[in-house]
């Protein structure tokens, strides 16, 4: 997580020289257009991107440069204490890192002000620091003949709307995995959905429903950065190729440790579904084995499909998935034997009343019958078991 940088609110510099009459001086926006044209010229003779000029910006700086001549102090701080930080968000501006430099001045000559700054390691920072990229620059005339001088320097933020902010993520996570020469993941509507909630009941510290409940097993990751970026470790999870469905969520806003503001990104990754392809006889099969690992754990002997039986247990099954019942609906048919009826998304997994019929030492022979349905849309499925001892 990066804190915002806010340089030099401590650090102060002041320039002096013999005073000019009156009638030389020319007027305050040609000392402040002076003033960017040096900043820019030390930017663009370093390869370095010139600043833009912000007309709010330079409203913020011209107000503190007129707070500093009321008070003739040179200071980061407001009259009500207020930083340049807070003075930024006051003025619903979004930013990712900032600077300030201040100065006043006996000189209304540009290049006199600017070279003090470049002297000074701490205000040369703020002018050549590459991040940033907005400035404005607010000069004031005290009636003491002192120009007080404001720079204000940030990092601007590239602020969308939460769909636009998760269609970003979800492009560059699939630009990774197109490189990985992997199919692009499907990002499920509601999927989407529950990650935009989930994106903001983190950003707003609220609890977190049991996303398992709705889509089954679910990889959660938050992403928190006032850029629009994706960080390294989140690519390499997602380029991964046991995945193939998720949903992505965008919160935006200032948090404590962003006051610049910051997105919160919420993503869902759903692996590949090991039942895909599967039929009915191969579900029964991996029941049959599951069920037989528990009794080798018991020092049990195996037991063996029942023909007969699994024909029966496989038309019960059937009938429950078509009644989407969890318990008995039993087909009008004569046989033999205990049934028991459940639903279940893991067909290692069977209700506890069970466990004692599995122990059974002298069990030999099992009737089995599976039948599924997958939800299109959370890629969960549901299986519909019946075994008959």
């Amino acid at each position: 997580m990066k804190k915002i940088s806010a340089a030099l609110w401590l650090i102060l510099w002041a320039w002096t020289a013999a005073p000019t009459a009156l009638a030389q001086r020319p007027g305050i926006p040609a000392i402040e257009k002076k003033l960017l044209e040096w900043v820019n010229k030390e930017r663009t003779e370093r390869q370095m991107g010139a600043l833009k000029p912000s007309v709010a910006l330079q409203k913020l700086a011209k107000a503190h440069s007129r707070d500093m001549a009321s008070r003739r102090l040179l200071t980061h701080l407001s009259t009500t204490g207020k930083p340049y930080e807070s003075r930024l968000t006051d003025a619903g501006m979004y930013f990712t890192e900032i600077g300030e430099n201040v100065a006043s001045s006996e000189t209304y000559e540009g290049d006199f002000i600017h070279q003090g700054f470049m002297e000074s390691p701490e205000h040369r920072a703020n002018i050549l620091n590459p991040h940033f990229d907005t400035i404005g620059i607010g000069v004031v005339l005290a009636s003491d003949d002192k120009y007080y001088v404001t720079q204000d320097f940030l990092q601007s933020m590239q602020v969308l709307d939460k769909d636009m902010a998760a269609g970003f993520f979800k492009d560059e996570i699939n630009k990774i995995r197109k490189e990985k020469a992997l199919p692009s993941l499907s990002f499920q509507k509601t999927a989407d959905l529950f990650a935009k909630n989930y994106a903001e009941k983190k950003a707003n510290g609220k609890p977190l429903i049991n996303i398992a409940n709705f889509f089954g097993e679910t990889h959660i990751h938050f992403i928190t950065s006032p850029r629009l970026s994706l960080p390294e470790k989140v690519a390499r999870e997602a380029a991964k190729g046991i995945y193939e469905t998720g949903g992505v969520g965008a919160w935006f806003g200032r948090l404590p440790d962003y006051p610049g503001g910051t997105y919160m990104v919420a993503l869902f990754l759903f692996p590949l579904n090991p039942y895909d392809e599967m039929t009915e006889d191969d579900f029964v099969k991996i029941t049959l084995s599951a069920l037989n690992k528990r009794r080798e754990e018991k020092g049990l002997a195996p037991i063996r499909l029942d023909e007969k039986k699994a024909k029966q247990a496989q038309n019960i099954s059937r009938q429950l998935k078509k009644h989407k019942e969890s318990a008995s609906v039993l087909p009008a048919i004569s046989f033999r034997g205990r049934v028991f009826s459940y639903a279940t998304e893991d067909l290692h997994i069977w209700p506890d009343n069970i466990e004692s019929e599995i122990g059974m030492p002298n069990l030999k022979k099992i009737g089995i019958g599976v039948s599924s349905r997958k939800n299109e849309e959370t890629r969960r499925q549901t299986f519909w078991v019946t075994l008959i001892f």
